[in-house]
């Protein structure tokens, strides 16, 4: 049965620091409150919606017309896209979901705790929750969201069938700018990055050291993206003046996706588990101050 926000609140809440509400869509959403930082995460996708540290405005774009519904994804936030990144890879049947099923699945809450300096909430999904026809195997996803002096989200994969299983994976980040031609991307590529309204950008930049930092003058601040355990980072900025689906016209100008990645196009390699062994893939943003 799903869990309700009452009983999510008696299990795993403490008053003015870990709190669940019902969302859009009638899913639990869980608001974890921090001394520097705040953050709010739908379990229906294990989806982080909101980051705002102190002093800062939300460091992650979410839809004004993004769809709640069931079978839906959630446009903006921290999309999970697995068990594939993109199109399926060679071998899955024809017309199979793009990213994955994870984002488009009701997870359930397993864990909560706090400090004084930070919050943390746990979310699983497991074959009992979600499978799929392209995907027969056992798993079992483990999404540990910390919020504290920044925020980490970090993404464990299990693997409990009993052969070894190939998997892609990102944490799809729309990070909240003013205005993306306005910003500087450093990091991903050889050089600095800049984006114009005349050329959407979908790139995937192999990453050794895993960080990006955007830089936005008129938001006075630096997004510092980590990610660990990444074989890359993918960047993506779709048109800038056509709407698209539901990002509304000009909506587009308000983020940049910058998404640390095990994918498994460009001669990538994805992640293969044996039985029993786990991967995790980890992505943290600050925000500090434009010098």
């Amino acid at each position: 049965m799903p869990q309700t926000p009452e009983e999510l609140n008696a299990r795993y809440g403490a008053p003015g620091r870990i709190v669940f509400r019902e969302g859009p869509g009638g899913h639990p959403i869980a608001v974890l409150a921090a001394p520097n930082g705040y953050c709010e995460i739908s379990v229906y996708g294990g989806h982080v919606l909101s980051y705002r540290a102190k002093g800062y405005l939300d460091a992650l774009w979410l839809s004004p017309t993004a769809e709640y519904a069931d079978g839906k994804a959630i446009r903006g936030g921290i999309p999970v896209c697995w068990p594939w990144f993109g199109s399926a890879p060679e071998g899955f049947p024809p017309g199979v979901q793009t990213h994955g099923f994870a984002r488009r699945t009701l997870w359930r809450v397993t864990g909560s705790s706090y400090a004084a300096a930070d919050c943390e909430l746990t979310l699983e999904l497991d074959d009992g929750d979600a499978t799929h026809p392209a995907w027969p195997y056992r798993y079992q996803l483990t999404m540990t969201v910390t919020v504290g002096d920044s925020l980490r989200v970090d993404l464990q994969t299990r693997n409990l069938d009993r052969v070894p299983f190939t998997y892609s994976e990102a944490l799809h980040a729309y990070l909240r700018v003013a205005d993306a031609t306005a910003v500087t991307l450093i990091g991903p590529a050889e050089k600095p990055l800049t984006f114009t309204d005349a050329d959407p950008y979908d790139v995937i930049h192999p990453t050794e050291h895993g960080l990006a930092v955007i830089r936005d003058p008129i938001m006075e601040r630096n997004l510092n993206v980590i990610g660990e355990d990444a074989s890359a980072f993918i960047v993506w900025q779709p048109p800038l003046e056509n709407g698209i689906g539901d990002i509304p016209p000009g909506g587009s100008k308000k983020f940049l996706c910058v998404e640390p990645a095990n994918p498994h196009q460009q001669g990538l390699t994805p992640i293969t588990l044996a039985p029993g062994r786990a991967h995790t893939l980890t992505l943290r943003i600050q925000p500090t101050e434009l010098k």
